[in-house]
Order: C-alpha cells, then sequence, then structure tokens
C-alpha cells in the first residue's frame, strides 16, 4: 500500500482530487480513520475509572454502542493546551501519523471527535498491560524473552523509520503487550512522532530516563529511537536502570555520557548480546547502529517465529489463486481485515509475513519473494513467475510492496474473516444513523476522508447490489454482496 512508507520525499501539499471513477479509489486501512463530527457520547459508553492520565488528558477504555466492542480513548482536555496547539489541532497530529501505518507491533486507530472542551482519539484496546508492569512481575527477563522483546520493538521502529518517522518517547510505559501470557506486544503514544526527511531536530522531547545524549546537547535525528531501545534492552537484562536520580539529574548526566560495559552487572551476559548493547549505547549517534542494522544483527537475526514449510507454501499459493473483487468488496474486507477482526487470529500469516520480510522494514518486494522461494529449491525462472503473481494479486495500490493488511487480504482464509459476526458488525458502523440501510452519503464519507469521492461514483456503486432499488444498502444486499450462495442462508442467521 501507499502511504506514507511509499513516499521518497515530501513534497508540496496538494489539493484532493475529485475521484469519479471506480478504479481510482484507493484501498487502505488509513482511509477508514477520519474524523466523526458527531458526538463521542452518542456513539460511545465511557468507563468510569481511567486507564491512565498524564499532563493534558487521560485514556480510557469505552464501548462502541452498535458493536458492543471495546476500545481505548484518548481523551485531551482543551483546557490544558495552549491556543496555538487548539489553533492548529495538534491534538490530532498523533492520530493522523497513526492512520497510514500498517504494521503488526503498531496499534489500530478507529476515529477520532472534537467537542467544546476536549479531543477524543479512539484506538484499539492491547490489554495485557505495558511493558513497565511487566518488567515489575518478573524483575528480569532471560536472553530469549529479552530477544523477543527487543526484537519486536526494533521491527516497529525500523519500520517508522523507513516511513519517515521518529517516535521520540520510546519507553516500557509506551509499549503494550497483547496479552497477559505472552512476549507479544505494540509500540503506542505517538504524541511526540514526527516527521523526518534527513533532517535534525533541535526541541527536546521525551523521557529523561530514555532520553538519548544528543537530545540534551540540542541536535539530534531518528537515531535517538535506537538509544531509547538500548535503554530497554538494558533494562530487560539486568532488572535495573543504568542509572537513577531526578529527572534533572539525569539530564545534567547525559551531557557527559559514559557507559562502563566491564561492570559485574553484566557478568553472565553473552557476548552477542553485549554487542548489539553496545551499538544500541553508543554515544556518538552517528557511530551509533541503525534499526535497520539492529534488526540484522547476529543475536536477533535468526530470530523468527516457527512455521512449517508446507504453511508457507499453501500461503504464498492463497495469495497466489487469490482473484479481485468489486471495489466496494475490497474496501469492505480490507475494513473487516485491518479494523474489526481479531488481530491474534493471524499467528500463521504473521509468522509467514515475517519470514517473507527479509530485510524487516515491514513490507513484502518482489525480491523477498523470489529469494525465499530460491532458498526452498524453486528454479528462478518458476520463483520470478510465481512471485510477479503474488505482487499482482496482492500489491492492490500498485505501490511495488506488500503491506501487512494487504498481505493478510490475500492470504487469509476468507471464510476465516467474513463470519457473521463480523459482517453484522461492519454493516453497523457503516450505518451510522441506525437507520437499517447504508445510505450515499453515509458510504461516500467512509470510502474516503477528504469528501473527494464524487456522489454519481457512489451511486454507482449501490446501484450495483441494490437489489430492491431503493437507492441504499441493507443488511440482506451487504450480506449478498460479501457471501457466496452456499453460506449465505447460515450468515442471515435463518439457519445454523
Amino acid at each position: 500500500m501507499g502511504g506514507l512508507c511509499s513516499k521518497s520525499a515530501e513534497g508540496p501539499p496538494t489539493l484532493p482530487r475529485n475521484v469519479s471513477k471506480e478504479e481510482d479509489l484507493k484501498v487502505a486501512p488509513g482511509n477508514f480513520v477520519k474524523e466523526n463530527t458527531g458526538s463521542f457520547y452518542n456513539y460511545y459508553k465511557l468507563a468510569n475509572a481511567p486507564l491512565g492520565s498524564g499532563a493534558w488528558g487521560e485514556v480510557r477504555t469505552c464501548t462502541l454502542k452498535s458493536t458492543e466492542e471495546i476500545r481505548v480513548v484518548k481523551i485531551i482536555s482543551k483546557t490544558e493546551l495552549p491556543q496555538s496547539m487548539i489553533n492548529e489541532r495538534a491534538a490530532f497530529h498523533e492520530a493522523n501519523i497513526i492512520k497510514k501505518l500498517d504494521h503488526p507491533n503498531l496499534p489500530r486507530i478507529y476515529e477520532f471527535f472534537e467537542d467544546e472542551q476536549n479531543y477524543f482519539i479512539v484506538l484499539e484496546y492491547i490489554k495485557g498491560g505495558d511493558l513497565f508492569d511487566r518488567i515489575v512481575e518478573l524483575k528480569s527477563f532471560s536472553e530469549a524473552q529479552a530477544s523477543q522483546i527487543i526484537l519486536q520493538i526494533l521491527l516497529a521502529v525500523n519500520y517508522l523509520h523507513s516511513c519517515g518517522i521518529v517516535h521520540r518517547d520510546i519507553k516500557p510505559e509506551n509499549i503494550l503487550m497483547n496479552d497477559s501470557n505472552s512476549l507479544s506486544l505494540k509500540l503506542v503514544d505517538f504524541d511526540t512522532a514526527t516527521v523526518f526527511r534527513n533532517t535534525s531536530f533541535r526541541k527536546m522531547f521525551g523521557t529523561p530516563l530514555y532520553m538519548a545524549p544528543e537530545i540534551v546537547k540540542g541536535k539530534y535525528n531518528e537515531k535517538c529511537d535506537l538509544w531509547s531501545c538500548g535503554i530497554i534492552l538494558f533494562i530487560l537484562l539486568t532488572g535495573r536502570p543504568p542509572f537513577g536520580g531526578s529527572d534533572d539529574e539525569i539530564l545534567a548526566r547525559l551531557k557527559n555520557m559514559k557507559f562502563d560495559f566491564r561492570d559485574k552487572i553484566f557478568k553472565g551476559i553473552s557476548e552477542e548480546v553485549m554487542d548489539l548493547l553496545k551499538k544500541l549505547l553508543e554515544v556518538d549517534p552517528n557511530k551509533r547502529i541503525s534499526a535497520s542494522e539492529a534488526c540484522s544483527h547476529p543475536w536477533l537475526v535468526n530470530l523468527k517465529e516457527s512455521v512449517e514449510d508446507i504453511e508457507v507454501l499453501d500461503i504464498l499459493k492463497n495469495i497466489k489463486n487469490f482473484r479481485g473483487a468489486s471495489k466496494l468488496k475490497t474496501l469492505i474486507h480490507t475494513f473487516i481485515i485491518s479494523k474489526i477482526a481479531d488481530p491474534a487470529q493471524y499467528k500463521t500469516e504473521l509468522a509467514v509475513f515475517h519470514l517473507l520480510d527479509a530485510n524487516r522494514d515491514g513490507k513484502i518486494s518482489k525480491e523477498e519473494l523470489v529469494k525465499l522461494m530460491v532458498d526452498k529449491k524453486l528454479p528462478v525462472e518458476e520463483a520470478e513467475m510465481y512471485a510477479e503473481l503474488i505482487m499482482e494479486h496482492a500489491d492492490i495500490d500498485n505501490s511495488g510492496f506488500i503491506d501487512y493488511t494487504e498481505f493478510l487480504r490475500a492470504s487469509v482464509n476468507k471464510n476465516r474473516v467474513l463470519t457473521k459476526e463480523n459482517i453484522l458488525n461492519a454493516f453497523k458502523i457503516l450505518d451510522q444513523d441506525k437507520s437499517g440501510a447504508i445510505e450515499v452519503e453515509e458510504l461516500r464519507q467512509w470510502i474516503t476522508d477528504d469528501g473527494s469521492t464524487s456522489v454519481r461514483l457512489v451511486e454507482e456503486i449501490i446501484k450495483k447490489v441494490d437489489k430492491n432499488e431503493d437507492g441504499k444498502i441493507d443488511q440482506e444486499e451487504f450480506e449478498s454482496l460479501l457471501i457466496d450462495t452456499v453460506r449465505r442462508k447460515t450468515v442471515s442467521g435463518k439457519t445454523d
């Protein structure tokens, strides 16, 4: 898919062009994330107790009334913001960054609201607590556990950096565990994130304990994120931070930062691990390892989820045999995969995605597909032909890469995604006014977030599935679009 990661350089802002042809409609998870001009409280029921709070607001769980799905909302109080940030609507900066990202170690975002008192950003509920709490619970981690954690963080950082985004506040509190029984995680909280293009920054952001020395010195770049990863790795391995003190004391120490890696605290840690730790905690950012290099470090390079050859070949065959559908069906299918279906069900597909993503930048190229198939003893010419077919079927926006959601859309069996519950929930979300049908303006606003899709095009799209010719899509027509004849009765609830 496109988005930030497909851009080689920032260009001047352009006005949205009017989309009047179905083939010109873009299909990406970010398309479905937009500002909801209604009242947050009309759509969500807010939990009484906050999960956490900060200088500008708080985070609470909330329940989407139409589907009973639990999400989280970041509530940012306008009374705590300077007028300049309110004028610029700076609170939505985070939402506008996250909506363009597509990676298994980054959170889903759904929508955002504004009223007279607050801004609301609605995000995925990640229920396993944060890494800070896990560290407090376990005290320290084995090298195997530490490698699982730090690799996922580095994969997220490498993807962000390949998209031209620096996070600037990576710390255990901003790393959420997907559940309490595993080390699967997501990097969250993009308040201080920003776009970079071969530039350096001067304004100080971050949390002192995890802040790179060059930030204190007043000139830094995206390599500051790697230092933060190094501090986290230090804590995982030793069970304690590298230094203590007040924020002011830590900032003063960072101005003349030196590590003694001969300290007895590192006794028993393997040479490979120490090598990565030293490269992450290199004081000179010009000598510090990059995210891409860190992901390919000898300690981490062979760390992959276990997946059988037959599973890899089956998924590649699914993608090769995948056939495109109407643009509306493709949009809804993508919406369900990226915003509704439980991401925990994609474990095998995720393992294959990581296996294919050889350079670990969060997307799959044709060259990576060819390499894997040649490694599996397929002749080069056959592998190239196979890869060409896979790219043709999966890369729906012709960006030259297969992003994570594109990969899932083509590889996951539709019967697992287009379930009765998922289809019904998708319909309820699209039927914003709860009228029992999806109307022209509801569909138009859902398809694009800039109002660029023409009314006539949306009317033509609806006409293709509007069997009773009332100019709307009712629930039965919606189901008929997505389900084959064999399964239609089951999903409509007429039979089990």
